[in-house]
């Protein structure tokens, strides 16, 4: 899908058409998150950043309590 840039009030825009709207499972007037990786845009609704910034919390706690086990893992039998 390409899209051109637009400015409205000197702040650039871009449109959703309707099927990323569907796609995002979003509905007007719903709040997005935004994210800039890299040169992309990644667009999201807030629900499913929150979910994400969740799992990412629980899984980055579970790699600290685990660092050791996982290092003797990665070091093999001895």
């Amino acid at each position: 899908m390409s899209k051109r840039i637009t400015t409205l009030d000197e702040t650039a825009s871009v449109s959703l058409s309707p099927e990323a709207v569907e796609a995002l499972g979003v509905n007007s007037g719903d709040e997005l998150d935004i994210e800039i990786i890299g040169r992309a845009l990644v667009v999201r609704s807030a629900e499913e950043a929150q979910r994400s910034r969740e799992f990412l919390d629980i899984f980055e706690s579970v790699l600290k309590r685990r660092h050791e086990a996982y290092e003797q893992l990665a070091e093999g039998p001895k």
